[in-house]
């Protein structure tokens, strides 16, 4: 991280989008390399990847756009070419986005303590394509957030996150399943072993089982994460069974019309009636209380009522499949998950996720589906980088090492030269009285001492007065 973060020993770099898909940072080149990405003829590869990602913040809505501007330099390939290129059902899209969050993973891993704990964040958006007709894989899905069905996919994302930084890790779009809502079915010429043609597979599976295999892969990358955030509309007894299996934990918020039961017995109750027999109650906190109850299928987890701060009357269930967290642990755990919103909201009004693409094959709706998220990628790495000391490499270490460093007697010292500084920069602002500065500065002294006497045997011994600075015997 210090190479591209440190050009002096007291000094950072400014990180650009070229800076950081360089061969110091990401290795961009190296990714498409490894993601099957190849070319005979024309424009290389990388250029034609470094248009994709540059178009959007050349001030066009869409690639053809990018075209009629005058005041932007012209790209180094045809349009045509860049419509080829995101086409080609034979680029595997998904595992560019896994190997560069994987890289983007490790450059910010390093930045944090050993023992932090990462997780990954779930959750689904809807791409509206409500003029389509002709688009390949288009189908009828439900918005939740307006309430009505729309033309276009459902966009599940897997972003992963150690509560500062949130990195997109796997996307996939989602067609119905239903004969019913499919406007236009998948082009069935393509080769079912490419890329293209397992992208077309998993666009028809069940979410849960999609979500498994997908942290599956993650995990098969060496991306650590050990929690799996999810909201309501995701969980079932064997979907946490199931992430159990890989070594995830789940921690979810339920719906309430779900039934527990509690160790040893074989009566399933409701949420409100387990709450009720709870007999320890915090009236004054957020977090109500917390039990731990068995599922249908006799797996232990725990649960977490919440007071709901727009009716305080009602509550919020959280449900953990790590019993020995606390309480506090896992609403501090879940409150990650606002991230991803974050990141669809980002990436829908900037970053072209909603609104760049006109094509109507799969692979080219794939592929700017997964460029949007490698923007996001990089413009996180480059707000960290800007906002983490840490990313100072050795400069902040060295720090941190002078801070150990100095004494206890120093920063006694050092906080008596405060009471001294400010008593004279009230006395220069005029806050001080004519001839009281020498009465603020016995008051001073005598608020130290009184500190000094109440203080334990211990550090008595350990601080003699001729260690006290000069000021307090004068």
């Amino acid at each position: 991280m210090d190479n591209i973060q440190q050009i002096a020993s007291n000094s950072k770099t400014f990180l650009s989008f070229s800076s950081v898909l360089s061969k110091e940072c990401l290795n961009i080149s190296k990714l498409l390399h490894q993601s099957g990405f190849k070319k005979r003829s024309g424009a290389d590869i990388l250029t034609m990847f470094m248009v994709f990602i540059k178009s959007i913040f050349c001030g066009a809505y869409s690639l053809h756009d990018r075209y009629s501007l005058n005041d932007v330099e012209s790209p180094a390939c045809s349009y045509y070419a860049l419509m080829r290129f995101i086409s080609n059902s034979k680029h595997n899209w998904s595992l560019l986005l896994l190997l560069v969050a994987k890289t983007a993973i490790s450059i910010i891993s390093s930045l944090n303590n050993k023992g932090h704990v990462y997780t990954l964040c779930v959750d689904d958006t809807v791409i509206e394509r409500p003029r389509g007709k002709k688009i390949e894989g288009l189908s009828r899905t439900f918005n939740h957030v307006i309430g009505k069905t729309v033309k276009g996919y459902a966009n599940l994302l897997i972003t992963w996150t150690d509560g500062i930084t949130n990195i997109p890790v796997a996307s996939e779009l989602m067609s119905s399943r239903k004969e019913d809502c499919i406007i236009r079915k998948h082009n069935k010429r393509i080769d079912k072993r490419s890329a293209g043609g397992k992208r077309r597979a998993n666009s028809v599976m069940r979410k849960p089982k999609l979500l498994v295999k997908l942290c599956k892969g993650i995990l098969n990358k060496g991306i650590k994460a050990e929690y799996v955030l999810m909201d309501t509309w995701f969980y079932s007894d064997s979907l946490v069974a199931s992430l159990k299996e890989l070594s995830l934990d789940s921690i979810c918020i339920i719906k309430k019309n779900l039934k527990f039961t509690f160790a040893g017995e074989t009566v399933r109750h409701n949420l409100k009636n387990i709450l009720s027999t709870l007999g320890q109650r915090n009236h004054t906190s957020d977090i109500i209380s917390s039990v731990i109850v068995q599922t249908e299928s006799k797996h232990q987890v725990k649960l977490v009522f919440i007071r709901n701060r727009n009716n305080r009357r009602e509550f919020i269930t959280l449900l953990c499949s790590n019993i020995h967290l606390t309480a506090e642990e896992i609403v501090e755990l879940y409150s990650r998950r606002w991230a991803i919103e974050c990141c669809f909201k980002a990436a829908k009004q900037y970053l072209g996720l909603n609104s760049e693409c006109f094509a109507r094959d799969y692979d080219s709706i794939c592929a700017l589906n997964r460029i949007s998220y490698i923007r996001f990628t990089v413009l996180e790495i480059i707000r960290r980088h800007e906002e983490d000391p840490r990313s100072y490499g050795q400069l902040f270490r060295d720090s941190c090492s002078a801070i150990r460093t100095i004494s206890f007697i120093e920063a006694l010292e050092t906080l008596s030269i405060c009471f001294t500084s400010l008593i004279e920069a009230l006395d220069k602002a005029g806050y001080i009285v004519k001839g009281k500065t020498q009465e603020a500065y016995k008051l001073a002294e005598g608020l130290i001492e009184k500190w000094y006497d109440s203080i334990s045997e211990f550090l008595k011994k350990l601080l003699k007065h001729s260690n006290i600075p000069e000021f307090l015997n004068s």
